[in-house]
């Protein structure tokens, strides 16, 4: 595997830049206040010279990166700035502090800490693991020079109040710690709602006709045979199908234009929608044909329901340029066991047609059979068609 080192100084393969960016500007920020601090310390106790002259040297590193930085956005010369970073602070400057101020004794150690974070956070690949290896290398030679040659002890003693770096390291490190994860935190569920949002736009592409609104064919289907698995687990007691056609729907189309046509149709969508229930699921079956399935409705309480959509559709006006009369023709038929999705569809399909042949405008179950006795209550005194006094219904809703 052929491996472009140059990718890894001109920044093509930085990931997250602004979190990056935020992060390390958090960065910035902290280590600048703790030196800053921590040189001013040093001069009030009096500390070994060579302790200052390496605070004052990192606090002047630290600023001018801050300067470039705040005027270099680019990506690439953003992780340039990065690198430097890394290098400069891990290789050179922390092991001086280290060595000057007292090493395991005084509060460097916790910033060789950050910086291993920083390094990994900020950096990618083979870089990453490049540099953090140096500034391993240099973390364990100071330590050494500390622990075996009792380096830091010619220019610190403990006379020098040297714990008071540790608490004053501390109280910069750990705060800059909390807010990089609650930036980062917040950079996660701004990725997550919006990963969440996609999601639901390619689950909406890919599940709803985009005329109307209702469900597609395929999920149509899919939802049906979900029912029918149901149904044989018992989780479902009944469900059935409805299924409309409008009526002389190429008349509309050849004497109105197919964009009244399409009027109609969305507007026949909308009439199912907001009248069936929320668990119903309405779909395009193809051209101007709806398919409804209502889980645990049964075919005579589904003829009632089918029968109050007609009655609705007929007092409706669907589209202000078509000024006629629209009906709608439809059919219902319950699952039995044993059946298919396409067997169930095909059964409703007939009860359809049988409607339309039987001269329109009505609602067929049962091969033709007698509507059910309840549908003469129910249509006497239940059913109230919405009237829109002229408008159309698709003005009334919006996708």
């Amino acid at each position: 595997m052929k491996i472009n080192f140059s990718s890894f100084f001109k920044g093509s393969v930085v990931k997250d830049a602004q979190l990056k960016r935020d992060f390390f500007t958090q960065i910035l920020y902290s280590t600048i206040f703790t030196m800053l601090a921590t040189l001013l310390l040093a001069l009030i106790l009096h500390k070994h010279v060579f302790f200052i002259i390496a605070n004052a040297a990192t606090l002047l590193f630290l600023l001018v990166l801050f300067f470039v930085s705040r005027k270099n956005a680019a990506t690439f010369m953003q992780k340039r700035i990065y690198i430097t970073y890394c290098l400069v602070m891990g290789c050179f400057l922390l092991p001086l502090l280290y060595l000057f101020g007292g090493g395991v004794h005084s509060g460097i150690p916790l910033l060789f800490m950050v910086i291993g974070i920083t390094t990994i956070l900020l950096l990618d690949n083979v870089l990453m693991v490049v540099i953090f290896a140096l500034n391993y290398t240099s973390a364990s030679v100071v330590y050494y020079l500390d622990h075996f040659q009792n380096m830091c002890d010619k220019y610190t003693v403990l006379g020098d109040n040297t714990f008071i770096d540790i608490a004053l390291t501390t109280s910069f490190v750990g705060p800059f710690i909390g807010l990089f994860l609650r930036s980062l935190t917040g950079h996660f569920e701004e990725n997550q709602d919006k990963a969440n949002d996609l999601l639901g736009r390619i689950e909406n592409a890919a599940t709803k006709d985009p005329l109307t609104g209702a469900y597609n064919r395929r999920y149509l289907i899919e939802y049906i045979d979900k029912c029918i698995d149901q149904v044989s687990k018992g989780e479902l007691a009944a469900f059935s199908l409805l299924m409309f056609d409008i009526d002389h729907f190429k008349q509309i189309n050849d004497t109105y234009g197919h964009l009244a046509g399409d009027d109609c149709i969305k507007s026949l969508s909308l009439i199912l929608q907001n009248t069936l229930r929320k668990r119903d699921v309405v779909a395009r079956y193809g051209g101007e044909e709806f398919i409804c399935v209502l889980p645990s409705a049964e075919d005579t309480p589904a003829f009632r329901r089918a029968e109050q959509i007609r009655s609705t559709v007929e007092n409706t006006i669907l589209s202000g340029d078509v000024n006629k009369k629209i009906t709608v023709s439809g059919g219902v038929a319950m699952y039995k066991i044993g059946m298919t999705a396409e067997e169930l569809i095909e059964s409703v399909d007939h009860n359809l047609y049988l409607a339309k042949e039987g001269g329109r405008n009505q609602i067929v179950w049962h091969d033709g059979g007698i509507a059910p006795l309840i549908y003469a209550v129910y249509g006497a005194e239940t059913l109230q068609p919405v009237q829109n006094s002229g408008r159309r219904f698709s003005d009334a809703t919006k996708f």
